[in-house]
């Protein structure tokens, strides 16, 4: 496999280079989901900006339980089901501007993952394979499990390829979008290219002494702001009330590291990855990347994955594809799922 197309290339601010050249380490410790119990959604961390989601027409918010794990997720819609699994730093939210033509066709659920928004923050269960577990235990406690069709983006995609893995026979397609699947691939991103920062942030984000965690407590807004504003290619698509609603949860402390934690584990989603591509997904897998981030990259190893596999590079887009190109990724998600394939 080739390096990425453009690896989150756009020339902008080279926050922590010094810690860019840093392998990744740690892993988690897996978790088993028990059966998940609903109840009222829950309050925001009490550290949440004051900020609040606009829940989008025809959607409500509820929170479920699998096991001692509280996880939130916003319903709507009527037909299949449809999963749309966020990345970092985001929450449900990120969703919100395809969320309402998608329920036109599908009942789509879309969660906070375990660690991030209204979802608990525990201290371990971050490496993919028990974050998907997570939700597969969601799913079971909504009756939702069978014919599944999932959308992941950023770290929602390598959720999403664990859930695929673990659970081929009730995924109908999958959307895979900008983020690798992990594996040693990952060793080889740059991080600095000639057209400036690379994926300086995966060696960052894997120090465990602390630094990422104090660098970014009590910055959280200029945090989020100048990470979304370097991989963004249309500038604003991501506004700043919409920054303020990530960045409060990222004010709770256990989210911070949660957030860290979901790069931490990457080691040991390589190891359960290697034992997944023994048997290659068969279902449709559209693979997206963005020209101006991931781009062919993408599409490329995802066919090492996956046997059927639709690949699409989204032009003048940054890694914020729902966000920057709203009614084109629309368009292109229901034409995959629609499609007879």
């Amino acid at each position: 496999m080739g390096h990425p197309h453009a690896l989150f290339r756009r020339p902008g601010l080279a926050l922590g280079a010094a810690a860019a050249a840093v392998l990744l380490t740690a892993a988690a410790v897996s978790a088993t989901p028990a059966p998940a119990q609903a109840t009222a959604a829950p309050a925001p961390p009490a550290a949440a900006s004051s900020r609040h989601e606009q829940m989008p027409p025809g959607f409500t918010e509820h929170l479920a339980h699998v096991g001692s794990l509280g996880i939130d997720y916003v319903v709507g819609g009527h037909g299949p089901t449809l999963v749309l699994l966020h990345g970092y730093p985001q929450t449900w939210y990120e969703w919100r501007h395809i969320m309402p033509a998608l329920a036109e066709h599908y009942t789509v659920i879309a969660p906070d993952l375990p660690g991030a928004g209204r979802s608990d923050a525990p201290a371990t269960g971050y490496d993919k394979k028990s974050m998907a577990a997570d939700l597969h235990g969601l799913l079971v406690q909504l009756g939702r499990d069978k014919n599944v069709n999932i959308v992941g983006h950023d770290i929602g995609t390598m959720v999403a390829y664990s859930y695929a893995a673990a659970h081929p026979a009730d995924v109908s397609k999958l959307v895979l979008s900008e983020a690798p699947i992990p594996d040693p691939s990952i060793y080889s991103f740059p991080s600095l290219t000639d057209s400036g920062p690379g994926a300086w942030h995966f060696g960052f984000f894997a120090l465990t002494n602390g630094l990422p965690e104090q660098l970014i407590e009590g910055r959280e807004t200029l945090w989020t702001d100048k990470f979304i504003a370097d991989l963004e290619v249309n500038q604003g698509a991501v506004t700043p009330d919409e920054i303020s609603v990530f960045a409060g949860f990222l004010k709770d402390r256990a989210h911070l590291e949660a957030s860290f934690a979901w790069f931490r584990t990457l080691p040991q989603d390589m190891v359960d990855n290697a034992v997944y591509q023994k048997s290659k997904l068969t279902m449709p897998v559209l693979a997206i990347g963005a020209d101006g981030s991931l781009g062919s990259f993408v599409p490329d190893q995802v066919r090492q994955y996956a046997t059927d596999v639709t690949g699409v590079v989204v032009r003048n887009s940054g890694h914020w594809l729902y966000e920057e190109h709203p009614a084109e990724m629309t368009g292109i998600l229901l034409d995959f799922l629609k499609s007879s394939s």
